[in-house]
């Protein structure tokens, strides 16, 4: 059993027209300039689903819905144990403004071996192409 905190952290997982959304982290941001599905920490009394709203209101200004929230996956740091939950979400509104991030691209999922993702994300990301790829067969 490890000592470690854990935290509790949530990303949407953003799909138009065959295309996933992805952002890249800041400069400043821990882990910087790597690629992720936008997201953040749920906040005490939070449910993941409020929590991955609010985060992309504050970080990104658009309005999301949520279609459905997938197994959570845990992923080792140095300092801590990140439990990521992704969501499926459509943009239902907002004007899309990067607050935190440097950038952002609808990427392909033949295409996410050309970013740099942060460790916590690989799993998301090896999740779609495995789906995507038996979706296409």
């Amino acid at each position: 059993m490890s000592d470690l905190p854990t935290i509790a952290v949530v990303c949407a997982v953003i799909k138009q027209q065959e295309k996933y959304f992805i952002a890249q982290r800041s400069a400043r941001m821990k882990m910087p300039l790597k690629w992720e599905f936008p997201g953040g920490k749920v906040e005490n009394g939070e449910t993941n689903v409020q929590a991955i709203v609010r985060e992309l209101k504050e970080e990104l200004d658009i309005d999301i819905d949520v279609i459905e929230e997938h197994p959570y996956y845990l992923h080792n740091y140095p300092n801590f144990i990140l439990k990521l939950t992704p969501l499926e979400a459509i943009i239902k509104g907002g004007n899309l403004t990067l607050k935190e991030h440097a950038n952002y691209k609808w990427v392909a999922p033949e295409d996410f071996i050309n970013y740099d993702f942060s460790e916590g994300d690989i799993n998301i990301v090896k999740a779609i192409c495995k789906r995507d790829r038996g979706n296409a067969a």
